[in-house]
């Protein structure tokens, strides 16, 4: 029997993928590839260079760790990663997992890799697996999401790369590289470049008017996006709103545990041009301590998101008849893939 590799693009997928190999005893037959650098955000114009990788890192993830680990461990990356698709050969077969903007950046950066020899490759999308058991409805936002003891649920989807689509993901993937974008999002199965203030609103709907940890209002934002990203990232923005006055900050500017902001009467100005926006800041809660905020908020809404996720299941089951998938995962907030999989 062929080998499999599974490529995947972030640590925590990686950590998923070993463990479902353990569960499943597949040591022998399977093995798990890395590529942990986010390039759904910073530079990649022309080519994916390893320094500007490193001074976009510096940037965004500014401290300690970064300056005395960060650098080295990407670097290590890379030169693993390097080293190990370099070893696969005709006799492997390739599951390339994505599902997240920087999965699927990652995936096409490994194509371009790959474009040259003749392989046998599967991409699978694992937010397109709908996984039930007894008591549980399981939806990954990526990846790192897939539930191990299932993993087979997710492969029976896996989709054939032919020399055509092939060729597509690869125009793609140039003309990613040829903007001057430094933020890319996966969304409704198309990737594209974006202003690098895109989550701005985001950050500014769950700011309140009192000072709160940053850590909460970065927790806020990356809970509720559509669209999976980096907390780094998102400090990142609070940041540059912070320097162009439309967030104030008390506390160790850039650490989030030690960083407290507000919105100011700019940051306001910029609310108002969005009401739905608005209406979300104006019905947050902004006096609950961080420790009723984690369990008030963040986990009772994990047992609430359970519940809408059946019932966005079952009418989109119930339309399955009547319209068409794009339709039905616009109203109901499924994914195309995971309805036309239901």
């Amino acid at each position: 029997m062929d080998n499999i590799v599974n490529i995947c693009f972030s640590e925590s997928a990686g950590g998923k993928f070993r463990v479902a190999i353990r569960m499943n005893e597949m040591d022998g037959q399977q093995k798990v590839i890395v590529f942990s650098d986010d390039l759904s955000q910073g530079p990649i114009k022309g080519e994916v260079n390893i320094e500007e990788r490193i001074n976009w890192g510096s940037k965004v993830e500014e401290g300690e760790y970064f300056a005395n680990y960060g650098a080295d461990d990407l670097k290590e990356n890379y030169n693993t990663f390097y080293n190990e698709i370099s070893k696969i050969n005709d006799k492997d077969t390739l599951y390339l997992w994505y599902g997240s903007s920087q999965e699927f950046c990652g995936m096409l950066y490994a194509l371009e890799l790959l474009k040259d020899r003749n392989l046998n490759i599967y991409l699978i999308n694992a937010t397109d697996t709908i996984v039930k058991d007894k008591d549980n409805v399981y939806l990954a936002r990526d990846a790192g999401d897939i539930v191990p003891q299932y993993v087979d649920k997710y492969t029976s989807l896996k989709q054939k790369l032919n020399s055509n689509k092939y060729k597509q993901l690869l125009a793609t993937w140039e003309l990613l590289k040829n903007d001057n974008s430094i933020l890319r999002v996966f969304k409704n199965e198309q990737i594209k470049s974006v202003d690098e203030n895109y989550f701005d609103i985001d950050v500014l709907k769950y700011t309140p008017k009192e000072f709160t940890k940053s850590a909460r209002i970065v927790g806020s934002v990356i809970g509720n996006s559509e669209i999976a990203i980096s907390d780094e990232y998102i400090l990142w923005r609070v940041k540059e709103l912070v320097k162009c006055g439309k967030i104030d900050y008390s506390g160790k500017v850039g650490i989030m545990r030690e960083m407290e902001i507000k919105i100011t009467k700019e940051g306001l100005k910029q609310l108002n041009t969005d009401q739905k926006a608005m209406s979300v800041w104006k019905n947050s809660k902004e006096y609950l301590d961080e420790e009723e905020y984690m369990i008030n908020e963040y986990m009772i809404n994990e047992y609430m998101e359970e519940g809408r996720l059946e019932e966005k299941i079952s009418i989109a089951k119930k339309l399955k008849d009547v319209l068409d998938s794009k339709t039905i995962a616009d109203k109901t907030g499924l994914t195309i893939g995971q309805v036309k999989n239901l």
